[in-house]
């Protein structure tokens, strides 16, 4: 596995670059654990979601808040500065549980949660891929399944304005039973630990290999691959 912590100023960039991860993998089989921090705010739709049933648009139009989609499904998120997003790309052929869409969530999520725990957080796993404390949510995440690896990634709420949530997302159209109708504001929490323990805990369970923390020349031509032939029409680039 490659440690990889590397963080673009463009959100588009970083949706794509987890994409070129997971399809150098299925033609490899190399494993990656990545970082990257956002510093500025985006609504990230998964591949389905519905513009006008997720996103505040106005509100996202009026604070300049671009909204992308994802090549993964699950829900919409806002994502911005306060938030460590960790992808997680795995070579499905060394664990057979990986080959179902829930076993990835039963594997990879229980091992963050057990990092989690290792510091001290005592956190759960809820609904279908949350992290909680309790029954407060700080961490929802998504997959892409394809015949040979999977690309699991996700947000985790470390010092972000939660507040901001409610103003730039709808309430979603599918929700957990454990969430009980609450509001954004209702729901979720800040870890309130600084980023730079949350990625040790993770590194230090996942042990990558390979800390040197450059991208594979063949992922590089990927990801321009992508964002010149995908990421850059409506589809992807939804509102901006």
């Amino acid at each position: 596995m490659q440690l990889l912590d590397i963080t673009y100023d463009s959100v588009i960039k970083n949706i794509a670059l987890d994409e070129a991860l997971l399809l150098y993998s299925e033609q490899t089989g190399e494993q990656f654990l990545r970082f990257w921090k956002p510093q500025r705010n985006a609504v990230v739709m998964g591949r389905s979601g519905k513009l006008e049933q997720e996103a505040a648009q106005e509100y996202c139009r009026n604070h300049t808040i671009p909204v992308y989609r994802r090549p993964s499904g699950g829900g919409t998120i806002l994502t911005g500065p306060g938030c460590l997003m960790y992808t997680i790309v795995l070579n499905s052929n060394l664990n057979g549980r990986l080959k179902e869409i829930q076993g990835c969530h039963d594997f990879v999520l229980g091992q963050m949660a057990t990092a989690f725990n290792n510091i001290g957080i005592p956190c759960c796993i809820l609904g279908i891929s949350d992290l909680a404390i309790g029954n407060l949510k700080f961490s929802g995440n998504s997959l892409r399944l394809k015949r040979d690896a999977i690309l699991y990634h996700g947000t985790l709420l470390c010092e972000f304005n939660l507040k901001r949530i409610s103003d730039a997302l709808l309430p979603p159209p599918k929700q957990p039973d454990y969430r009980q109708k609450r509001s954004h504001a209702e729901f979720v929490t800040n870890l309130e630990r600084s980023m730079v323990e949350i990625q040790s805990a993770i590194t230090d369970h996942w042990k990558p290999v390979n800390t040197a923390g450059e991208i594979p020349k063949p992922v590089q031509i990927l990801h321009q691959d992508l964002l010149d032939n995908k990421y850059q029409d409506s589809e992807w680039d939804v509102l901006s």
